[in-house]
């Protein structure tokens, strides 16, 4: 442990003085020490957070000096510059901070509109592992927009400094990049061009999404021929000219995920001809051979993501997350020893204490109900339910709960209605609460939404006094119920919206987890519910 200490007291010593710090040391953390690197990495966010807010830029004799103005800012100096735009750090008086501003060329192709567009689309969106956009404007036929200045380096310049990174590191940048792109999707946008060049490391670790001059509206009936972004990370769909999606910003991502990891693009070609058959024919070294300590789950996941059908990608970006989450948290270095012993522990104890006294049942009073105009109405088992009815499960526990909410269509993958990656609440339940189903974003309170014909709909409701990793495990490979512009798939009931396919019989899969988890044994441990809506025909 004293070289976990030492790493841990440079980590917190380089955020107490404002230091640029190396990340790469959380990964040579033992499994002890892994909540302490966590709470590091929040710390120093909430430390850039607060120094943004209170410390003003040192005006110096020897800061570079104004090079012109643009729309009552100081322009300091260039920092990059591309085909359409260049990339100015500047001074806002009124905010009495830096920012970042990007100018169009005179001579780009880009049309002013389009430009202005760019800044309207990514003011919609406020998430933090997004660049924040503070304003925009025109003047003497030039448009600008400017933004938060991110203190730190872009993925691209990581690499070329460094070369790949360590996994645990590329982890944690999936899991900022996939929260970043969920909001960006929620928004009914996709980015376009997600790249190594376009996100941003800053200084505190945290991961920024930059650069939506390819961003777009997602849309089912809008006519795209112009191919747009960077040629390694384009998906098969849009090389074919489709319009880019959610599925196509997931393909990036993957693109991006494997770079970090081996250095290289899963596919390269001289042409995008040659690159789309390569995509299509998977012509690429498996993550495994490229990087052999990698765990196996998480090169699934990459992988999924890489697919060139996108209806076999994961289902949205936030079951992406899920995945990757779900991959890394067995891999904690040296801790493999502790977590048996540990489960060796806790089976000692638990059957103890079960030849001692029986353990006290779940107890849980649910009720499924429909949300229609402001009003709601309970539905009974068998009851009838239509196309766009939206639903919800209102559940009271009587002690902590662990509640697993699944739609079961019949195929092998059910479909996650709860928990959800970015909902609240989240499991156990606490006692005493009314809970309504399926949680709510932080502002808006959700339903799930039928939005597939079928005979019926069964819903199949698990709650436990305890976790179910058996049931865990094979959530994370499953489909999750996700917002319209995010779900690829519709399937019985899984989307989710604002509140206001095959036969519906269950699969093979899910009966055989309900039987081991010991539904059919009627543990008190473990409740099983079931609910059959047939479908109302018209």
């Amino acid at each position: 442990m004293s070289g976990d200490k030492n790493d841990l007291e440079r980590i917190a010593a380089g955020i107490a003085d404002d230091a640029a710090l190396d990340w790469r040391l959380l990964a040579r953390l033992d499994g002890e020490a892994g909540e302490t690197a966590d709470g590091l990495r929040e710390l120093s966010q909430l430390a850039q957070v607060f120094r943004g807010l209170q410390i003003r830029p040192d005006r110096a004799d020897d800061s570079p000096r104004r090079q012109f103005q643009f729309a009552g800012l100081d322009v300091l100096e260039k920092l990059a510059e591309g085909a359409n735009g260049e990339v100015w750090r500047a001074y806002d008086p009124m905010l009495d901070q830096d920012v970042a501003l990007k100018l169009r060329r005179l001579d780009s192709d880009a049309l002013t509109h389009q430009f202005l567009a760019e800044a309207r689309r990514l003011a919609k969106v406020r998430q933090s592992n997004i660049v924040s956009v503070y304003g925009a404007a025109e003047q003497d036929g030039r448009v600008g927009l400017w933004t938060e200045l991110v203190r730190g380096q872009s993925l691209a310049e990581v690499l070329a400094s460094d070369g790949p990174m360590p996994v645990e590191e590329v982890a944690q940048i999936g899991i900022q990049l996939c929260r970043a792109l969920a909001a960006v999707h929620r928004h009914g946008l996709s980015h376009g061009d997600v790249k190594a060049e376009n996100v941003l490391r800053d200084v505190s670790g945290r991961i920024v999404l930059a650069d939506f001059g390819c961003a777009r509206e997602i849309s089912g009936n809008v006519s795209f021929s112009t191919i747009a972004g960077t040629r390694h990370y384009l998906a098969p769909e849009v090389l074919d000219g489709d319009e880019p999606g959610a599925a196509s910003d997931q393909y990036a991502l993957g693109v991006l995920l494997y770079r970090l990891l081996t250095g290289t693009y899963p596919y390269v070609a001289d042409d995008l001809d040659a690159l789309r058959e390569r995509v299509m024919t998977q012509a690429r070294k498996p993550l495994c051979q490229a990087r052999p300590e990698i765990p196996r789950a998480l090169a699934r996941a990459i992988d999924r993501a890489l697919l060139p059908q996108p209806a076999k990608r994961h289902p949205g970006v936030l079951a992406m997350l899920v995945a990757i989450e779900s991959a890394m948290r067995p891999w904690r270095p040296h801790a493999a020893h502790w977590i048996a012993a540990a489960a060796l522990l806790v089976l000692a104890l638990t059957t103890a204490m079960l030849l001692r006294a029986p353990a006290p049942g779940v107890a849980v009073d649910t009720a499924f109900y429909r949300q229609s105009q402001g009003t709601r109405e309970q539905l009974h088992d068998g009851a009838t339910i239509a196309l766009g009815d939206r639903l919800r499960l209102e559940l009271t526990a009587a002690q902590p709960t662990w509640v697993y909410v699944f739609n079961d269509d019949g195929a092998p993958e059910p479909t996650v209605l709860f928990p959800l990656p970015g909902l609240n609440p989240t499991n156990p339940l606490t006692p005493g609460t009314r809970w309504q189903l399926p949680g709510h974003d932080g502002v808006t309170g959700l339903s799930w939404q039928v939005d597939s014909e079928a005979d019926r709909d069964t819903f199949v409701v698990i709650a436990s006094t305890m976790p179910l990793p058996l049931i865990e495990t094979r959530m994370a490979q499953w489909q999750y119920a996700a917002s319209p512009e995010s779900a690829l798939v519709a399937r019985g009931v899984s989307r989710l919206v604002p509140v206001e396919a095959a036969k519906p019989s269950e699969g093979e899969s899910l009966a055989d987890l309900l039987r081991r988890i010991g539904c059919d044994d009627a543990s008190a441990q473990v409740r099983c519910l079931r609910y059959v809506f047939p479908h109302r025909r018209s």
